[in-house]
């Protein structure tokens, strides 16, 4: 079993930034978002915020959430796909025979939005950027546990855009800008306990941002839990609020 206790959380995407925002989009059914917007980053210099596309704007808005100002931790970057659409556009490039741009190919690895962020907050700490195909959630989760071993606090970033009209033919993507920032530490004083274990009870294969979906639900009741399904391998996650 792995157990991690909760600090803090936010999940951000257009126009769900407080708890009943989400809970009314929750209570629509809908996979509709409302109309694209950008988070402000006003805490960020200019110079560093125009390096942002949606992408990171959203991951970076989800982290400031849950750090304070000079708060100094290990942090895990979590996107299954990055930022596909910039990557599209140099793909595009080479094949119209063109040069392509030193800051779009800088951007677009899949590092580089923690970068920029650890660079904006002044934070040295290690940075870890991941990526799974499946269970980015889980594999989130055991990075974390991962690094608890050695720190007393990890903040991580679960984040991912649409992809490109090109791509959503072949592969399941969330549907709208999404991020969801936590921190879990080692310290008995947290709100809230997660503990991860494998089952055998069965269960159904969620998509990426399902499980994603399903854990805010449960972060918001700060009691529940969750079945996910990686690699033929089921895993029950549940929170429990501490008194």
């Amino acid at each position: 079993m792995v157990s991690l206790n909760l600090e803090t959380w936010s999940a951000l995407a257009p126009g769900l930034d407080t708890k009943a925002s989400w809970q009314a989009w929750f209570d629509s059914s809908s996979d509709d978002g409302p109309a694209e917007t950008s988070p402000a980053l006003k805490q960020i210099p200019a110079l560093l915020r125009r390096r942002f596309t949606t992408l990171g704007k959203y991951a970076a808005a989800s982290t400031l959430n849950v750090l304070a100002e000079n708060q100094s931790m290990p942090g895990i970057f979590a996107s299954r796909h990055g930022d596909t659409g910039l990557t599209l556009s140099l793909l595009e490039e080479i094949a119209r025979d063109q040069p392509i741009s030193p800051t779009g190919f800088s951007l677009a690895v899949h590092n580089a939005v923690a970068g920029i962020i650890s660079i904006a907050r002044k934070d040295k700490s290690p940075i870890t950027a991941i990526s799974a195909m499946n269970g980015l959630l889980l594999q989130t989760l055991f990075e974390a546990a991962a690094q608890l071993e050695r720190h007393e606090r990890v903040f991580c970033v679960v984040y991912d855009i649409p992809l490109p009209a090109l791509y959503q033919p072949y592969e399941l993507s969330v549907p709208f800008p999404l991020a969801l920032a936590f921190v879990v530490s080692r310290s008995d004083d947290a709100k809230a306990n997660l503990t991860l274990q494998p089952t055998t009870q069965a269960c159904s294969e969620l998509s990426t941002y399902q499980e994603i979906f399903q854990f805010i639900k449960v972060l918001m009741d700060e009691k529940g839990s969750l079945m996910m399904n990686v690699n033929q391998a089921n895993w029950h996650l549940a929170v429990d609020a501490r008194q």
